[in-house]
């Protein structure tokens, strides 16, 4: 059919067009060709060669006035004058069978949607959108971990509830994920590390982790300089659970008695841990009627107070002061259920009283980014391939 050259413009760079190929309603097709006189030989680097072939590729580009483009690319085949060897010519406007731009438009839909609803909605398969996000998210995470990291948070994350797990790393300053390494072992993070070389390693002064003693062992192994902070939420959920056992043995009646437990004791489970700053009169009426008929758990409840005293004091002269007076608690021996808190935190202590010798870091920043991957997990009815989640992870941030 005639052609109309000029009322086709594309706004691609280095591109000309040929000729109309189809204009109809239902669809465009436009032949174009490379405006580069000297494509680059893809092995020596060398621009220049012959053309000895054109080959016509279909490559697709975003819609006008809803109508799907096809562009047509004369792509020649050349030949190094320098290395002999032959090439196909490439050219930066174009990936694969897309356009640059169309690619885009994939990858950031992809950040929202699942990657079926994605091809679905752009009409691509599903394995050439998730090829451009694993490739986009590629270049996303060589370009973070590039740059310094002075604070590096570790924790885990599930890829399949309670079966398959991946070690998530953020960057403590910026937030952004670093890596989703398989599986929660001291290899899977050692390797990481390792793999990241010496330079950058140096580069990390804070480590923030959970209680895992595998990421201990890791961050002991290649990180031994920086400085190591137990995550202070999984700290007080240790603390925490010495007064679980105080309430739950105060709570227990004879055996026969109906109810079995004491049920004023038991509404205010969640009550008593909360700390004392955070009750107003009616809650603080509450609880000191409760310690009146139960002595043992006021004992508890202050101890858990002395721990938490432990963050709330503004220097760690502060927190050994408050250490000091939960060991005057716990040598009275009301409260024998307090032996394993006191035999974690021994285990744990170095860890727990770094967080006064640093900028009183935490892991508030990688929760939130599990959350996103938990909802991104529910969103693509569930992951099977570790590279994959970790392409859609890396693009969440």
């Amino acid at each position: 059919m005639a052609s109309d050259v000029m009322s086709v413009r594309l706004w691609l760079p280095c591109i000309k067009v040929l000729g109309v190929v189809a204009d109809a309603p239902e669809r465009l097709a436009v032949r174009v060709a490379s405006t580069v006189s000297r494509p680059r030989c893809c092995d020596c680097g060398t621009p220049g060669g012959r053309c000895y072939d054109r080959r016509e590729q279909k490559i697709r580009d975003l819609g006008v006035s809803g109508r799907p483009v096809l562009l047509l690319w004369v792509r020649r085949r050349m030949v190094c004058d320098v290395c002999g060897r032959r090439f196909l010519e490439d050219h930066r406007a174009f990936e694969g069978k897309v356009t640059a731009r169309v690619a885009r438009r994939l990858v950031a839909d992809a950040r929202l949607m699942p990657v079926n609803a994605v091809a679905g909605r752009h009409k691509a398969g599903w394995h050439t959108v998730m090829a451009l996000v694993a490739a986009y998210a590629g270049l996303v995470a060589r370009h973070r971990r590039r740059r310094r990291c002075r604070v590096l948070l570790v924790d885990e994350t599930s890829i399949r509830k309670r079966h398959r797990y991946v070690t998530v790393l953020v960057n403590g300053d910026t937030g952004e994920v670093l890596a989703m390494v398989p599986h929660r072992s001291s290899q899977a993070l050692s390797a990481f590390l390792a793999a990241q070389g010496h330079k950058w390693c140096r580069g990390v002064k804070v480590v923030v982790s959970d209680g895992s003693r595998a990421y201990k062992a890791a961050i002991d192994q290649r990180l031994g300089h920086a400085r190591h902070v137990l995550d202070r939420f999984h700290v007080i959920r240790w603390f925490g659970a010495g007064l679980t056992a105080v309430r739950r043995d105060v709570q227990r009646r004879p055996e026969g008695s109906k109810p079995a437990f004491d049920r004023d004791v038991f509404r205010a489970r969640f009550l008593l841990m909360r700390r004392p700053d955070k009750l107003d009169a009616a809650d603080q009426a509450r609880l000191d009627a409760l310690f009146a008929a139960h002595p043992r758990l006021k004992a508890a409840w202050d101890a858990l107070g002395e721990l938490h005293g432990l963050y709330l004091a503004k220097d760690p002269k502060g927190a050994m002061a408050a250490l000091d007076r939960f060991a005057d608690i716990y040598s009275t021996g009301l409260i024998p259920e307090f032996s394993d808190t006191v035999d974690t935190f021994l285990a744990w202590h170095t860890e727990i009283l770094a967080w006064h010798h640093t900028a009183r870091p935490s892991n508030g920043r990688i929760d939130r980014t599990n959350n996103l991957l938990q909802v991104l997990r529910r969103t693509a009815h569930g992951f099977t391939s570790y590279t994959n989640f970790e392409a859609r992870g890396i693009l969440l941030t």
